[in-house]
This record gives structure tokens, sequence and C-alpha cells, in this order.
């Protein structure tokens, strides 16, 4: 079977694809290289001159399993596309008048979702919330045996998956591409840290946020001193403090040192001029 050109292999696989419970669908949002293998493996035997348009295109164009960068789940790299559906009306506009209207609606759609989740009761949009509660209640049904200080052996009916929560990744690849906690790595979190951890995953980014470095309350470690110069005419020289909150991060968020993130460390710097 030949293609005379690019749309009759389009239409061709489409059809199969409908045929075969959308397999290319599935082969594309696969997180697992062994998943996708699976359904292209069909789409090979089925359509065998598609499955050759796929490889010589590039399974990292189209493929979330083979995308060597982190795009979360996000599957179009065609943004345009998006805008324009916003636009459909004011694309005819002359061209200062479409710059307005483009800065007028993205004006309103940020005052408008600002507004939404100023008050929001948790840190995530809804979708994300609705995975989290989905996955917490999946990674309550599996069983957790524990390899190291922070490895996992998660096992569920028909899988079994290695959790790693120091690197952050399971071998499912949900975790490591969407960066949204799987079941597998609910369970570990839960088997590591207790029940109530699962909807406190990303409070370590909210330091800040939350003003819980107040001076009043804070038990600082005084660190090293050392001195610097000030540029001008006359360098004066000033003595720095630093001070660090580890162990202040560390009691607030329950979690060991090394689960922090790095950026989680807050420096405090107080100069003193001498």
């Amino acid at each position: 079977m030949s293609f005379k050109n690019k749309q009759e292999l389009d239409i061709a696989l489409k059809i199969a694809c409908v045929k075969k419970d959308f397999r290319l669908k599935k082969a594309a949002k696969a997180y697992n290289i062994d998943v996708f293998s699976d359904h292209f493996n069909r789409i090979r035997d089925l359509v065998p001159q598609a499955a050759t348009h796929l490889e010589r295109v590039g399974f990292h164009r189209w493929s979330r399993a083979f995308f060597p960068g982190n795009r979360y789940n996000i599957m179009t790299t065609n943004i345009a596309e998006s805008v324009n559906s916003m636009f459909l009306d004011e694309r005819e506009y002359p061209i200062t008048a479409l710059f307005d209207a483009i800065n007028r609606r993205f004006a309103e759609k940020f005052h408008e979702r600002r507004m939404k989740f100023i008050n929001a009761p948790t840190i995530f949009v809804p979708s994300i919330e609705k995975d989290i509660a989905k996955n917490i209640n999946l990674g309550n049904k599996l069983l957790v045996h524990q390899t190291a200080k922070y490895k996992y052996i998660v096992t569920g009916q028909d899988e079994v998956a290695t959790v790693d929560l120091l690197a952050k990744s399971c071998t499912c690849k949900v975790f490591d591409i969407d960066k949204v906690p799987c079941p597998h790595v609910m369970a570990a979190l839960r088997c590591q840290y207790g029940d109530d951890y699962g909807r406190r995953i990303y409070e370590y980014s909210l330091l800040i946020e939350k003003n819980i470095f107040s001076m009043s309350q804070a038990r600082l470690e005084e660190g090293p001193q050392k001195d610097i110069k000030e540029s001008g005419n006359h360098f004066q020289r000033r003595k720095i403090n630093v001070l660090y909150a580890k162990e202040l991060v560390t009691r607030e968020l329950h979690a060991p040192r090394e689960m922090l993130h790095k950026n989680t460390f807050v420096l405090l710097v107080f100069c003193e001029h001498i």
C-alpha cells in the first residue's frame, strides 16, 4: 500500500487508529517507553507505511515519552492556534486595533483568573486538585515495600513501580513528566511521612508567602562572617552576618533536610556598617 501525498497518509492513519481504539493517540500520550512501544507496534502491524513516516518525523516531535524537555501535560506545541481561536473576529481588524484587542483580552483573562484564585483554599488549579485527590485515593490501594531510605517498590493490580523520592522519579514516568505525584508516589509519601502528606507536597515552595520567617519566631544559627568592600572613593568595610534558617525550614515542613529543595534554604543577610 502506497500513499501519493501526505493527505492520503493522514486519512489512512486516522482510519487505522479509529479501528484500533485510537492507538496513535495512546502512543502519543504514553508516559513510559514500553507502553509507547506496545501501541506503536500495533500501528506498524496495521499501517506499516504510516509507522515508517512517523519514525522519519521523529518520535520526539509527537510522543510524550520521547520528548527531551519538560512539556508536563501539554501535548500541542502550536500555541498560535490557541491564540487564533481567541481572536476569530479581531483578526480582521487593522493592526493597531488588533494589538489593542490582544492587550485588552489578555488583561481581562489575567485579572479574571487572579480574582478567581486569590482566595482559593489550595495552591493548585482545579484540574490538578482533582488529579491529586484521585491519585491519593488510588495510592491508598497500593502495596508499598521500602527498599532504601527514600526508595520504594509499589505494587498494584497490573504493574510494579519503583519510586525514588529524593530523585523525584517513578518508573511509570508520570511524576517525572507531569511533575504531579502519581498514585505510586502518593503511596510512597504516605508510607514515608504519614497519611496527611499528600496535599502538602508543594508547601516548600511557599515559604516566603506563608511568612514563617518572622524575626520574632525564627531561631537563627549564625554562620560565617566575612568583610567586603563597597565601590566608591572611600572603601567602607561592612561585616556581613550570614544567618541560616535551616532548622526552622525543617521543622515547618516536617521533612528531613535531604528532601528540601535547595532553594528553600532561605539565606538571611544582615549588613552592619563598621
